[in-house]
């Protein structure tokens, strides 16, 4: 019995590249600000506030559309529903800016290589996703 794959909607590039080049603008302009103004560290909660629910949403709906699927590392997912991956192209960046805002405002003066760290467990945080769905699909299998 054949199968039809499932269809890719994938979100068009250039929306997905308007989305990061907005998030890259907006990371910008709230990072400008390092003399810890109150302003510059609430605009920094409101970009995270903004980025955190969209890089969660992405993730929780990847894994419930992904139901039986085995999630692969480097490729799209067998089911890629639309719009997922502009809400994880603007909410990873707003996150990371956000997050980077706040910490830049009330720490004085961060090292770079904080910010790296920061950035590579937020990249683990998916990776650890997506092999716990992995791993409970093999076990149910």
């Amino acid at each position: 019995m054949a199968t039809q794959p499932h269809g890719q909607s994938i979100t068009p590039a250039w929306k997905v590249f308007t989305a990061i080049g907005f998030a890259g603008v907006v990371g910008a302009a709230v990072t400008y600000f390092r003399d810890g103004c109150t302003l510059a560290i609430i605009g920094g909660m409101v970009i995270l506030a903004i980025g955190l629910p969209l890089t969660v949403w992405s993730i929780l709906r990847m894994l419930r559309e992904n139901r039986g699927h085995r999630l692969h590392w480097w490729r799209t997912p067998p089911v890629n529903p639309r719009n997922v991956d502009l809400s994880r192209a603007v909410g990873i960046p707003t996150t990371i800016f956000g997050a980077l805002t706040i910490w830049l405002n009330t720490a004085g003066s961060a090292p770079w290589w904080l910010a790296a760290i920061f950035t590579a467990i937020l990249i683990a945080l998916f990776e650890v996703t997506g092999a716990g769905h992995n791993i409970r699909l093999s076990q149910r299998n």
